[in-house]
């Protein structure tokens, strides 16, 4: 694949970044909620009840940082935290009553969201929309647990201080 083809999906990827938070920032999308803790919330409620250990590896945080945003949650009331009796270490996050209410309230505002952006695809496209986006991101993914993108940013940084 040549460089142009790489520089305009960089590009596209950005613009995309960047209008994908607009109706999802402020109050809009999220309920007052930052777009951080809207984030956490939804991955709580699609997990049910999680570790804090098992959140914080699906986002790629450490425990500290993740704890701190599960704190604000929980002082909101909209998550609880249970923290295991025979191990201290291991806490277990669920959604509350009103945390599962506000999910199920963002939940309808995301699908109502994605589908009138989906309808703007010519019909005989959606599909293949769909399928190349969950490709790139699994191929994302799978790029970003291997090390060789640590190593990547590393020998890149010095030469080009961003990447995107």
């Amino acid at each position: 694949m040549d460089i142009q083809k790489i520089r305009f999906l960089r590009e596209k990827l950005r613009v995309l970044e960047r209008q994908m938070n607009d109706p999802f920032g402020d109050d809009a999308g999220c309920c007052g909620l930052t777009l951080a803790q809207c984030h956490t919330l939804l991955e709580v409620g699609y997990k049910g009840e999680v570790s804090l250990v098992d959140l914080a590896s699906s986002f790629g945080l450490d425990t500290s940082t993740l704890s701190r945003m599960i704190q604000s949650l929980v002082v909101l009331g909209l998550v609880s935290r249970l923290t295991n009796e025979k191990d201290r270490r291991y806490v277990t996050i669920s959604l509350t009553e009103q945390g599962k209410k506000l999910f199920d309230e963002i939940e309808a505002r995301f699908n109502t969201y994605f589908f009138q952006v989906v309808e703007l695809i010519p019909l005989e496209k959606q599909d293949p929309v769909i399928e190349c986006i969950g490709l790139f991101s699994d191929a994302v993914r799978k790029h970003n647990e291997s090390s060789s993108c640590r190593e990547v940013d590393r020998n890149s940084s010095e030469k080009e201080t961003s990447v995107r």
